[in-house]
C-alpha cells in the first residue's frame, strides 16, 4: 500500500476530512434515527444537557451554525416536544432555550449512542493518537469557524 503521506495522487486533507466527516454523520444520522431524533437536534439536545436555558444565539455560536439555521432546527424540536423556547424575563430581547422532560427522559440513550459512535470511530487509535487528533481537529474547527466561541 503507498505511503498516503508520500503519494501525490492520494486525497487531500481537505478532501480527506470531507469524506470522514460524511461517514461519521451517516453512522450518527442512523444512530439518532433510532431514537427518533436528527443528527442536528441530537447535537443542539447535547449542549442543553450541559447548560439548559441558553440563550438561543448562544447556542446557535457553540454549534456553529447561523442564527437562521439554530430558529428553523429549534422551531421543529419545539413542535415535536423536545424543548420549551420563551423570553427571558430579564431582557425580552432574550431567547431562551429549555429541555423539556421527553427531552431529560432521553438524555442517557443519547450520550450512550454517541460514546459508542467514540468507541467505534477511535478503536483503532492509541490513547495519545486520540488525544492528538482531538486537538488537532479542534484546533482546524476554531481556526475555520465564523466567530469564536465566548
Amino acid at each position: 500500500m503507498p505511503d498516503p503521506q508520500s503519494d501525490p495522487w492520494g486525497p487531500t486533507l481537505g478532501h480527506l476530512l470531507a469524506q470522514v466527516s460524511r461517514l461519521v454523520g451517516g453512522r450518527m444520522r442512523a444512530r439518532m434515527q433510532g431514537l427518533g431524533l436528527r443528527r442536528a437536534q441530537a447535537l443542539a439536545l447535547f449542549r442543553l444537557w450541559h447548560e439548559d436555558g441558553m440563550a438561543q444565539n448562544v447556542l446557535a455560536r457553540a454549534l456553529h451554525i447561523s442564527p437562521a439555521t439554530a430558529t428553523s432546527t429549534l422551531q421543529g424540536m419545539e413542535r415535536d416536544g423536545w424543548i420549551a423556547r420563551g423570553r427571558d424575563p430579564a431582557d425580552q430581547r432574550i431567547v431562551r432555550v429549555h429541555l423539556t422532560a421527553k427531552a431529560r427522559e432521553l438524555q442517557a440513550e443519547v450520550q450512550g449512542s454517541l460514546e459508542a459512535l467514540d468507541e467505534e470511530l477511535t478503536a483503532g487509535l492509541s490513547g495519545e493518537e486520540q488525544r492528538l487528533l482531538r486537538e488537532s481537529l479542534l484546533k482546524v474547527r476554531d481556526r475555520l469557524a465564523p466567530e469564536r466561541l465566548p
